[in-house]
């Protein structure tokens, strides 16, 4: 287990005690009573089951229902705590600050708890607090479980190649089966993504989240993407390679008829068109601004035959960085995930999100002639058990021939 998991696991145990505290303090009368009091520990015991299994073992339950409908949502209430926790830091910070103004400096506690009011006022402010944290990781959770956006893209290119006009592309990342997501979330993905008719599918990483060998699932569920004439391509993400042999489930995968391409071409068959595939570094880091572990794109040493130089040319790689070196190379199109859309975005503004200060590219579509860049907001989550204003999506991609994008 890595410092930060255990890190992470200190902070969301330090968020249940102190609410802990709080609710057994402040509504003693009310809220811990003997029949509540015992639905509460029962909660916090099926919480480190889930933590225990999931974090420890690293293992997940062999029945889905479990998982699903028990575990996720016990995940969900231990981070909602974590955002109590985070809140009450937050206020006591904030009376620290103010306390010059008011005469009275707060002692340990923020001063909205120790202002002189009486104990109904005080316990119904905590129960507040607990109570809108708590909401807002359970609307994330369900938020993330909602039907994916899609995100409908019109790609104009000058010199496309009069094959791929009106081509559709559905762009799919971030699945994380595993932890992410179960085997009822991917085939219900699937199933709409099969709805939009796609003739190319493109997967930019995190296929899967703990287990290499859970790219056999991926077996019924990608029946449905058959339809799609010119098959399915993708790459690995830094999740993919934190699975056990990334080696083995791109042999899965490619006996399922999806070619993943690591650091590698392929000339679409019957088409003008190139897709360059690049393998994540793997490194363990979602700020990767000033990553000095991270590999620039190496279009010098790519395996697959050479590119003909009349191709449209998609770039597929998993975190969406070195748009600079795409355009370099003539790339077209660059499709990337990794981001989550921040996971938790600023409702008024998507591209103002967790991301924002630490990577260039977020959310959305940029560009950089001729190359167009659109990231993927991802089908699940990781970490964090829950998104906030940032839904799950799908790209919808069609080429045309005309002025390009800007």
């Amino acid at each position: 287990m890595t410092a930060f998991r255990l890190f992470l696991l200190a902070y969301l145990a330090l968020g249940q005690i102190v609410a802990l505290f709080f609710l057994k303090k402040r509504l003693t009368q009310v809220f811990w009573r003997s029949a509540l009091k015992a639905v509460y520990l029962a909660i916090n015991f099926l919480v480190v089951l889930a933590i225990v299994q999931l974090y420890v073992f690293k293992a997940l339950p062999a029945e889905k229902f479990i998982w699903a409908y028990l575990y996720r949502p016990a995940l969900t209430w231990f981070f909602g705590h974590a955002m109590w926790l985070t809140v009450a830091i937050v206020v006591w910070l904030i009376g620290v600050a103010l306390s010059p103004f008011v005469n009275r400096a707060p002692k340990g506690l923020p001063q909205l708890f120790r202002a002189k009011k009486d104990g109904a006022t005080v316990g119904f402010i905590v129960f507040l607090a607990w109570f809108l944290c708590l909401g807002a990781a359970f609307y994330g959770y369900w938020v993330q479980q909602g039907e994916a956006v899609i995100r409908r893209s019109v790609v104009a290119i000058p010199t496309l190649p009069p094959e791929l006009e009106s081509l559709r592309i559905v762009h799919l990342s971030d699945f994380h089966y595993g932890l992410g997501a179960d085997l009822a979330d991917l085939d219900r993905r699937l199933a709409q993504a099969e709805e939009l008719k796609p003739d190319l599918i493109l997967l930019t990483g995190d296929l899967l989240d703990s287990n290499s060998s859970l790219a056999r699932d991926f077996r019924e569920p990608l029946k449905r993407l058959s339809r799609a004439r010119y098959g399915i391509y993708g790459v690995f993400g830094n999740h993919d390679l934190y699975a056990n042999n990334p080696a083995e489930a791109a042999n899965v995968f490619s006996l399922l008829s999806v070619k993943i391409l690591r650091d590698e071409t392929v000339n679409v068959p019957n088409l003008p068109l190139t897709i360059i595939g690049f393998d994540d570094p793997g490194v363990r880091s979602v700020f990767y601004r000033a990553d000095p572990n991270t590999k620039p794109l190496d279009f010098k040493n790519l395996k697959g035959p050479p590119i003909p130089q009349e191709n449209f040319k998609i770039l597929l790689r998993h975190r969406p960085q070195g748009l600079t070196e795409a355009a370099a190379q003539g790339v077209n199109l660059y499709l990337a995930g990794h981001t989550h859309g921040g996971q938790f975005q600023a409702p008024w503004n998507p591209r103002l999100n967790l991301m924002t200060f630490s990577a260039p590219y977020t959310e959305g579509t940029y560009y950089l002639a001729p190359t167009t860049l659109i990231i993927s907001s991802g089908l699940a989550s990781a970490g964090l058990p829950f998104r906030l204003w940032a839904w799950p999506e799908m790209g919808l991609i069609t080429l045309t021939k005309g002025r390009a994008n800007h």
